[in-house]
């Protein structure tokens, strides 16, 4: 069956090369790169070409310059959501002791670390915002990557209807081709690998019913990149 679709594929081919006077396939040109190479570019404009292209899928981003900020800028986001924050369990803010400045501030937190899978993504889907670090950030199509090295990130960042995501500045790459290369060489060479790499561009969208455009049916309906300089 399969050598049968070839020779009719090839058939077809054939006849097309006839019709336009050929024996053989051209080659497409090569496709002149979407961003130039990581090493011409420096951090400033890195950030710039993510905040660029992350606003035009409507994320919303924003620059702080230590975690003093960083604390504040997530306070403010969070004032306006109703329901518990859930937190990841990243390092950067074990360091910074986020749930306890979050608990002082009369926010009620929840650290996504249940061993129950069920009670955990029963608790998820009723929080108003996840808070979760990002791997890296792809300037050239303003999007995070988030790996399963950060225990339970993907579950924190789907459900809750505002996903908060925070990434330092030297985590910001040029390409996907990058994020893919780094991941590669710093995550999956080790002797635990990563089991998963999510990328995430803009709030959750689709068009599934009628091609109508809609945000936040299957995942957060507003994404907040937080860059920590």
């Amino acid at each position: 069956m399969i050598a049968m679709a070839e020779t009719r594929q090839n058939s077809v081919l054939d006849d097309v090369r006839r019709a336009l006077g050929r024996q053989t396939t051209l080659s497409p040109p090569p496709l002149e790169p979407f961003f130039e190479p990581a090493a011409r570019i420096d951090v400033r404009e890195l950030v710039e070409r993510f905040t660029q292209e992350a606003t035009a899928v409507r994320a919303q981003v924003h620059r702080v310059d230590d975690n003093h900020q960083l604390i504040e800028k997530i306070v403010g986001i969070c004032r306006d959501q109703i329901g518990e924050v859930a937190i990841s369990g990243a390092e950067l803010f074990r360091k910074t002791d986020l749930p306890g400045e979050l608990t002082a501030r009369d926010f009620s937190t929840f650290i996504g670390e249940q061993a129950d899978h069920g009670q955990m993504v029963a608790r998820l889907a009723n929080c108003g915002v996840g808070l979760t670090a990002a791997d890296f950030a792809i300037a050239e199509t303003g999007t995070i990557v988030l790996s399963s090295d950060e225990p339970n990130a993907l579950l924190v960042s789907l459900l809750p209807p505002v996903h908060i995501a925070v990434v330092r500045s030297e985590q910001m790459i040029a390409t996907i081709d990058e994020a893919i290369r780094k991941t590669g060489s710093e995550q999956m060479a080790r002797a635990n690998p990563t089991r998963s790499v999510t990328l995430i561009t803009g709030p959750s969208r689709t068009s599934d019913v009628e091609l109508v455009l809609s945000i936040g049916v299957h995942g957060p309906k507003e994404l907040h990149v937080i860059i920590l300089d």
